[in-house]
């Protein structure tokens, strides 16, 4: 039976070699819950030292001094291989499991971590989807070419990265610009002060509505209240672990715990505000990129900003929403959608395109007239929608 954690104040007095190679470091794995469903969706693998007498060293009384040493890339070395083995345990239950593993910066220098994964997922014994890589900002903020190669190593096999501790450190905006990761975690310190004052909570939704924008998955860990858990869900995180859902618990635990279909509060109204800051944002670039040509010279529009304009209905967020929702049988309340919804895509693609290749104001005014009457109307559907989610909640809550 394993001993209460014991802190251990002089790391330069354990022997985290010899306990490496003696098998006494362990994975435990903390679950991660998907506020779409409610399910078990992953977990994040957390290394525990465990002594032979049942004692649990803190991983904080060991990883940083083996991060500053060097020895953290023997530990990945070791660990890893473990790790697959973990995965292929817990794969029979859910096949689809995602698993986080954090990796230091260290790690990427190195060529070993690309090389053992390819050849891992090269002979099946994973999917690549099986496995996230967790890196904090702290870590690269000062990122070589050689960790930028090595993220880029890792995407091209196709293994989510994540950047960790999201909001912790100076350079989450610019590292977010230059590296590819696919999800960000937002770090509990955060979402705990949520509670402390609006300020934390404006940017606890400002980092989600900024992550939907480059169509980044979002985490939140150190969930350890109902209400933050349910503010989360309404906001559109996509993902939740923390003491709420449980603890980091064993291998053997975890898969206990998977098998047993246990389920959290879940919703899908998170999934349409996202949609419909989406539709919203689409509007809203439309209009800033006649505003900007309207008032820029056309010799100079090469100086003007990027910006990621869908036309396509079935690539906005909003379309995909309610076509998932119609697929699963809820038909009745998005059809009135799909009409107005291509249509207000077809003209914000035929302003765009006047505001280009026209120097009549009268006909690129009508147009403007024409997108946002067809915004309008998909506004006041979405609205009736909401409205009606809203009511349905209520109702069952009493």
């Amino acid at each position: 039976m394993l001993k209460a954690a014991v802190p251990i104040n002089d790391s330069r007095d354990l022997n985290l070699e010899k306990a490496l190679h003696n098998g006494e470091l362990k994975f435990f794995f903390q679950p991660k819950v998907s506020f779409l469903t409610g399910e078990i969706v992953g977990g994040e693998a957390l290394i525990r030292w465990i002594k032979p007498d049942g004692t649990i060293v803190p991983p904080n009384d060991f990883i940083p001094n083996a991060e500053r040493s060097g020895f953290i890339t023997d530990i990945t070395a070791v660990m890893l291989p473990h790790l697959i083995e973990d995965i292929e345990a817990i794969r029979p239950i859910k096949p689809d499991i995602q698993i986080a593993f954090n990796v230091s910066a260290l790690d990427l220098h190195s060529p070993y971590l690309v090389k053992m994964l390819r050849s891992i997922i090269g002979s099946r014994r994973i999917d690549p989807g099986n496995i996230q890589i967790e890196i904090t900002e702290t870590a690269i903020v000062d990122a070589s070419p050689r960790i930028s190669a090595g993220l880029l190593d890792l995407v091209a096999l196709g293994i989510e990265i994540v950047m960790d501790d999201y909001g912790t450190g100076y350079s989450s905006l610019d590292l977010l610009s230059r590296l590819p990761f696919s999800a960000l975690k937002l770090d509990q310190g955060i979402v705990s002060r949520m509670t402390e004052n609006a300020r934390n909570t404006h940017i606890v939704q400002s980092s989600l509505y900024m992550a939907r924008e480059l169509s980044i998955k979002t985490i939140a860990e150190g969930v350890e209240s109902k209400g933050a858990y349910s503010f989360l869900m309404a906001s559109g995180c996509n993902e939740v672990q923390g003491y709420l859902i449980s603890r980091p618990v064993p291998r053997d635990d975890f898969i206990e715990l998977c098998r047993s279909g246990k389920t959290w509060p879940a919703s899908s109204i998170g999934l349409l505000h996202n949609a419909w800051v989406n539709h919203t944002s689409y509007r809203r670039k439309v209009l800033d990129s006649v505003h900007a040509m309207a008032i820029t010279e056309p010799e100079d529009w090469h100086g003007l900003p990027k910006l990621d304009l869908v036309h396509s209905p079935s690539r906005c967020r909003l379309g995909q929403w309610y076509l998932s929702e119609t697929l699963t049988g809820n038909a009745s309340d998005f059809m009135r959608l799909e009409e107005p919804h291509r249509l207000m895509h077809a003209a914000g693609e035929h302003l765009i395109h006047r505001a280009r290749d026209s120097k009549d104001a009268k006909t690129i005014i009508n147009d403007i007239r024409v997108f946002m009457e067809y915004s309008d109307v998909v506004d006041g559907e979405v609205s009736r929608i909401v409205e009606k989610w809203m009511e349905r909640a209520l109702l069952q809550r009493r």
